[in-house]
């Protein structure tokens, strides 16, 4: 029987950017589950617990960094790591992200290449 296949959370209020990134860690071997806000992924990562969430900073009903806040617990207890994806610029947005433990900040627009190669990294 082959290793379980790891999880990847996408949380992200664009349809599109879900749809791209999920298809491109599918195609890799990833089992890829999607929330929309911050409230759904946190009931997704209790419930389901993956490797990795991708989380975008600006989202209605709960945005990405209270996401990461409401999230330490679990993140303490299983061990995932966090990618931030915005398309804010903002410098304190980024400080924030690389404050947190096992989190990297990536800025939208990013390559879906560049995305897999991290979780490649993590995952493998």
């Amino acid at each position: 029987m082959g290793a379980e296949k790891k999880k990847v959370l996408i949380v992200d209020d664009e349809p599109y950017v879900i749809r791209v990134v999920k298809l491109k860690l599918a195609n890799a071997g990833y089992e890829v589950i999607t929330a929309s806000n911050g409230l759904e992924a946190l009931q997704k990562i209790e419930a389901m617990r993956p490797d990795v969430v991708i989380s975008d900073v600006n989202m209605p009903k709960l945005g990405g960094k209270e996401l990461c806040l409401r999230a330490i617990p679990f993140k303490q207890e299983q061990g995932f790591l966090t990618i931030v994806i915005t398309s804010s610029v903002d410098k304190a947005d980024r400080d924030w992200a690389q404050s947190l433990d096992k989190t990297v900040f990536l800025e939208k627009p990013f390559s879906p290449k560049e995305l897999l190669k991290i979780i490649d990294q993590y995952c493998g």
